[in-house]
C-alpha cells in the first residue's frame, strides 16, 4: 500500500513518517536562512559597510557585503549559544558535585569511574583517589551479599533498584546509607550510576523512636497492672487479715491447753501436748506463710498506689537511711559503698525513694551472690540538665540482652522460687516514674550491672 502525498509522488508507508520529518526539517532550515537573510540586509540599509557608500560595480559585491554580515550575526549568535551552554554546564557542575547526595559512575566491573565531592565526602575520600577503586570495598562485609545481589539484578533486568547498606570508610567509621542504582549507557558502553544518602540520623531517630514507643507501652502495661494489683491486694487483705487473727488466737490457745497437759501425769495428756506441739508447729508455719502473703500484699498495694505527698529531700539522706533498712543477707554477700557527689536536692515521697534504693540494692546483691563476694557501690551526682542522678553499681553477674528489656515487668524474676515474685524492680520503675524520672540499666555479662535513677531536681532556693 501506497501513500501519495503532495505533488502526486508516491511514499512508501513505512517511509512516511520520516520522509515528512526530513520535509520539516528541510523548511526550518530554509525559512531560518531566509530570516537570517533578510535581517541582513535590514542591518546592510540601516548601517552599510564604509565601502558600500560607493557605487557597487557589480551585484556580487553587494552579495558579498551581505554574505559577511550574515557570517557575522550567525557569530553573535554562536557565542551567545556558547555563553548560555558555559552557564548551564557550570551550574549543572555546581548542582552536582554540592549536592546533598553522593552520586557515584560505576562500570561493570564494579570500578568507579566518576564521583561527586558529596560522594568522596561519604566514603572518606578525595575523589581523585576513588576512581578506579572497586564500590564494594566500602561496602561493609555484614551487607556485601546485599550489595552483590543488588548488582546482579540491574546487570540482569536492566531496572532501578534500591537498598539500604551499612558502608565502612577507610578510617573505620561506619554510617548507613540509602543507595539507589540505575543501569545507563556511555560512549565506553553500559556503566551504573549510583545516588547515595546517608541515613544514620534517620536511623538514630527511628531507634529513639521505636524505644519511645517501647517505654510508651511498658508505662501502659504498669498502669494498667497497677490499677488490677491494687484491686487484688485490696480484696485479699481483709481475709489475711482475718486468717492471721485467727490463726494467732488458735495458736495461743492451743499452747495453753499444751502447757496445762504437759502438767499432766497421766500418759493420755502427755501424748495429746505432743500432739498439740505438732498442731503448734503447722499452725506456726500457716501463720509465716500468711505473713508472707501479707508482705506480697503491701507490695502489691504500693506498686498500685498512687503518687504519695512529695517535698524537697537531699538524696543522701534518703540513701543513708535506706542504708538501716538493708537485709541482713546484703552485708552477708557484698561490701555496700556510698558516694556523695554533691546531687542537687530533689521534689520526692522520701518513703518511696527510699523503697526504690533498698530494693535496687537488694538486686544488686542477689546478682553479686550468684558469682562472688561483690561490691556495690551507690554514687550519686549531678545528672543531665536539670536532674539528679543515683548510680547503683555492681560486679554481679550482668543481665543477659535476651532479657534485659523485660527486667521491669511485673512478676518478672530470673530467681529461684521462694527468692521473690519480680516485683521490686517493676514497682521501683513505677514510682521513679511517677516522680518524673528515668530508671534505666546498663549490664555487661560477667562483669556487672549499673541501675541509673535519674529524678528532678528541686528548684534552687532563693536567699532571703
Amino acid at each position: 500500500m501506497d501513500l501519495v502525498g503532495p505533488m502526486d509522488e508516491t511514499i512508501p508507508l513505512g517511509a512516511a513518517p520520516a520522509a515528512r520529518g526530513c520535509d520539516l526539517a528541510k523548511k526550518s532550515i530554509t525559512d531560518d536562512r531566509k530570516k537570517l537573510r533578510a535581517d541582513a540586509e535590514e542591518r546592510f540599509l540601516r548601517d552599510p559597510p564604509a565601502e558600500a557608500s560607493q557605487p557597487p560595480s557589480s551585484e556580487h559585491l553587494h552579495e558579498l557585503q551581505v554574505h559577511q554580515i550574515e557570517l557575522e550575526m550567525q557569530n553573535d549568535e554562536l557565542r551567545r549559544t556558547q555563553a548560555e551552554l558555559e552557564e548551564t554546564r557550570d551550574r549543572f557542575v555546581d548542582l552536582y558535585d554540592f549536592s546533598p547526595v553522593g552520586y557515584f559512575t560505576v562500570g561493570e566491573s564494579g570500578l568507579i569511574t566518576g564521583v561527586n565531592l558529596t560522594g568522596g565526602s561519604l566514603l572518606g575520600l578525595d575523589r581523585q583517589l576513588l576512581v578506579g577503586r572497586q564500590f564494594s570495598a566500602f561496602v561493609d562485609p555484614e551487607d556485601g551479599d546485599r550489595w552483590h545481589l543488588l548488582f546482579v539484578k540491574a546487570s540482569r533486568h536492566g531496572e532501578r533498584q534500591a537498598v539500604e547498606v551499612k558502608l565502612r570508610r577507610p578510617d573505620g567509621t561506619q554510617f548507613y546509607g540509602w543507595l539507589e542504582l540505575v543501569p545507563a549507557w556511555s560512549e565506553s558502553g553500559p556503566v551504573f550510576r549510583i545516588a547515595l544518602a546517608d541515613i544514620t540520623e534517620h536511623k538514630r531517630v527511628e531507634e529513639e523512636l521505636r524505644a519511645t514507643q517501647a517505654q510508651l507501652a511498658v508505662s501502659a502495661r504498669l498502669a494498667a497492672m497497677g490499677t488490677l494489683v491494687a484491686g487484688v491486694a485490696h480484696e485479699v487483705n481483709n481475709p489475711l487479715t482475718a486468717t492471721l487473727s485467727d490463726i494467732e488466737v488458735a495458736l495461743k490457745n492451743i499452747l495453753k491447753v499444751r502447757d496445762r497437759l504437759q502438767l499432766s501425769d497421766t500418759v493420755e495428756g502427755k501424748a495429746e501436748a505432743v500432739h498439740l506441739d505438732a498442731v503448734a508447729e503447722m499452725l506456726n508455719e500457716a501463720q509465716e506463710a500468711a505473713r508472707r502473703i501479707e508482705r506480697i500484699v503491701k507490695d502489691l498495694k504500693a506498686f498500685g498506689r498512687s503518687d504519695s505527698e512529695k517535698t524537697r529531700v537531699r538524696l543522701v539522706d534518703v540513701v543513708q537511711q535506706a542504708m538501716r533498712w538493708l537485709p541482713a543477707t546484703v552485708t552477708r554477700v557484698a561490701t555496700v559503698k556510698v558516694e556523695n557527689g554533691a546531687p542537687p536536692d530533689v521534689v520526692a515521697s522520701f518513703g518511696q525513694i527510699q523503697q526504690v534504693v533498698v530494693a535496687l540494692v537488694a538486686n544488686a546483691a542477689r546478682a553479686t551472690h550468684a558469682s562472688r563476694f561483690g561490691t556495690i557501690i551507690l554514687r550519686m551526682v549531678p545528672g543531665s540538665p536539670g536532674m539528679a542522678r543515683l548510680d547503683v553499681i555492681d560486679n554481679g553477674v550482668g543481665i543477659d540482652p535476651k532479657i534485659a528489656s523485660r527486667i521491669f515487668d511485673p512478676f518478672f524474676t530470673t530467681g529461684d522460687v521462694g527468692q521473690g515474685m519480680g516485683l521490686g524492680l517493676s514497682i521501683s520503675h513505677a514510682l521513679v516514674t511517677a516522680h518524673g524520672g528515668t530508671l534505666t540499666v546498663m549490664s555487661e555479662v560477667g562483669k556487672g550491672s549499673t541501675f541509673r535513677v535519674e529524678l528532678p531536681a528541686a528548684p534552687a532556693e532563693v536567699a532571703g
